[in-house]
């Protein structure tokens, strides 16, 4: 009697299983609440993206589910990237809003239990463009004053790009300001940018014009040096990073630079099934051409410059291949060691 309750329980799971594999995308996901996942808290670039892609991402998705948007701050972001490539249901039900993920895999000493070249990337809607953003009645506001200012600068984790670019700063101009982290969000360093408790931070671009448009407007904040590849056109007078350093620095600025379209991508777990996540993949290639998420993008002050699948993973694929020794020059550089 045994054997045949057990034969007929296999029996029952081999047939649930073979009815889930041949579910639909579209049967899958009707009805369904998603998550997009990202490694901050509320405020600042990420959730302001975060919030634009959950409306506009789930209309282009077969079955159009609804998308919440769900925070897991913590360790530049890697808190929420092992969550999806380890625990969260490999399902397709669970996407990352990427920080840049290659760079936290290669540079974080501990607690890094994924693998970049095995997530399934989506693509990337943007990269993101940071910049040493200081209040305007603290010190340190010129190349020259931060030489000698005594500034105190605020991050996120010390993994975060927001430490490591701001280190790399202090590294490239023999300066001897501070840099502290352990901020949960970009909100969070806004606000003590304000109240005066950090003279300012490595702010994204979109942090500014999507959510503080007024500092901008009103010289409320300074913007010294950018974090970028070449100048923006918004800020053609702020020398680059790269251009201020030289040597050993200026390479591993370029080599941090490189990772930023990680920092704006939408990624799946490993073991999500290819034709979810090719519906997936699909919904986002048509959401970065669709008229209406552009227009929004637009009306928010939110840049796009998207970037597809393939991409993004190649240039995942670049960085983690890197080798061991140059890595060691870039943790030193940037405070990781």
């Amino acid at each position: 009697m045994n054997s045949i309750i057990k034969s007929v329980a296999t029996f029952i799971g081999l047939a649930c299983a073979t009815a889930a594999s041949a579910q639909t995308p579209e049967a899958f996901y009707k009805g369904r609440n998603v998550s997009l996942v990202m490694g901050t808290g509320p405020g600042g670039s990420y959730d302001l993206y975060g919030r634009l892609v959950a409306t506009h991402l789930a209309k282009q998705i077969p079955g159009n589910p609804n998308i919440v948007v769900e925070h897991m701050p913590g360790a530049g972001g890697a808190i929420a990237a092992n969550f999806i490539f380890n625990t969260a249901p490999q399902d397709g039900s669970r996407i990352l809003l990427t920080h840049s993920l290659p760079l936290i895999e290669k540079l974080q000493s501990d607690g890094v239990r994924f693998q970049s070249k095995r997530f399934q990337w989506l693509g990337a809607y943007d990269q993101i463009s940071q910049m040493l953003a200081i209040w305007h009645n603290s010190q340190g506001k010129t190349i020259d004053d931060l030489k000698t200012a005594p500034v105190v600068l605020g991050s996120m984790g010390r993994y975060h790009l927001s430490y490591q670019w701001a280190t790399l700063l202090k590294s490239a101009l023999g300066a001897n300001y501070r840099v502290i982290s352990g901020f949960p969000s970009g909100g969070e360093l806004n606000l003590a940018m304000e109240r005066g408790e950090i003279a300012g931070w490595s702010i994204a671009w979109e942090n500014l014009t999507g959510g503080n448009a007024d500092w901008l407007r009103d010289r409320k904040v300074i913007i010294p040096v950018q974090f970028t590849l070449t100048r923006m056109p918004e800020l053609p007078d702020v020398p680059t990073l790269i251009e201020l350093s030289q040597g050993e620095n200026k390479e591993i600025a370029e080599f941090l630079a490189a990772g930023t379209p990680h920092a704006r991508g939408l990624a799946v777990g490993p073991g999500v099934p290819a034709d979810r996540f090719g519906a997936l993949r699909n919904a986002f290639e048509a959401m970065v051409k669709d008229a209406a998420f552009l227009e929004e993008a637009k009306r928010r002050n939110l840049s796009i410059t998207p970037r597809s699948s393939q991409e993004v993973a190649e240039l995942a694929a670049k960085i983690v291949d890197v080798s061991p020794e140059f890595i060691a020059k870039v943790k030193k550089a940037v405070g990781g060691e």
